[in-house]
């Protein structure tokens, strides 16, 4: 599976290449649709009013966490991960306060720390030359090592296959599949699709929400 990682990292610098540090330079067309995918993923976490460490898995240039600064940042111990140097240095130049960690998670799962929650946003949606069985592959892989790392609950985003036209580059996944692979990792996961964009968000909790 480094094939896939590694075709992720390529695409998402091309990106950065092309269009430098903004939405574009991480994938996003839409800085308004991009905002609302940071409003649906940090309702995961956001109404837990305890201390908590999170995860930003493919941190990218730490939009996420430019969103973050917007919300009370006092019970939040943010950590940021990405595959791609490039993006991690320029994370680091933003916010040297915060922690980076850049590293292939498939060739070594120790990297990742234990935290409370973690955030997935946008890694399973581009699938440029890699085929979906690819793809499916690489998302139980990367599913199965954050969920063991997170103590209360993990949200992951992918594209809806009920689409009014498809990208060939993209990667659609069907709800019967998500539903059978995440129903034996846990019986507590939420599915929205009700945010206005071709594509949905899952949270897959550890413990019954509200329930440690």
């Amino acid at each position: 599976m480094k094939k896939t990682l590694n075709e992720l990292k390529r695409i998402y610098e091309s990106d950065l290449k092309s269009y430098g540090i903004s939405f574009k330079g991480v994938g996003w067309n839409d800085s308004n649709a991009a905002i609302k995918r940071y409003e649906i993923m940090s309702d995961l976490f956001l109404n837990d009013r305890s201390k908590k460490k999170i995860i930003d898995f493919g941190c990218g240039l730490s939009h996420f966490y430019d969103f973050l600064t917007k919300k009370d940042l006092k019970k939040i111990k943010y950590t940021g991960m990405d595959i791609s140097e490039k993006m991690i240095e320029i994370s680091k130049k933003k916010y040297p306060k915060n922690y980076y960690i850049c590293g292939d998670i498939l060739l070594n799962s120790k990297i990742v720390p234990n935290v409370d929650y973690i955030i997935i946003n946008g890694l399973f949606t581009q699938k440029g030359k890699n085929t979906n069985k690819d793809m499916k592959i690489f998302m139980k892989k990367i599913i199965k090592i954050l969920y063991k790392k997170a103590s209360k609950g993990i949200a992951f985003n992918c594209m809806s296959p009920n689409v009014d036209w498809r990208n060939k580059k993209n990667f659609y996944l069907e709800f019967n599949y998500l539903f059978n692979f995440i129903n034996k990792l846990s019986k507590n996961f939420v599915l929205i699709h009700n945010y206005g964009l071709y594509e949905y968000t899952c949270y897959l909790y550890k413990h019954p929400k509200g329930k440690t």
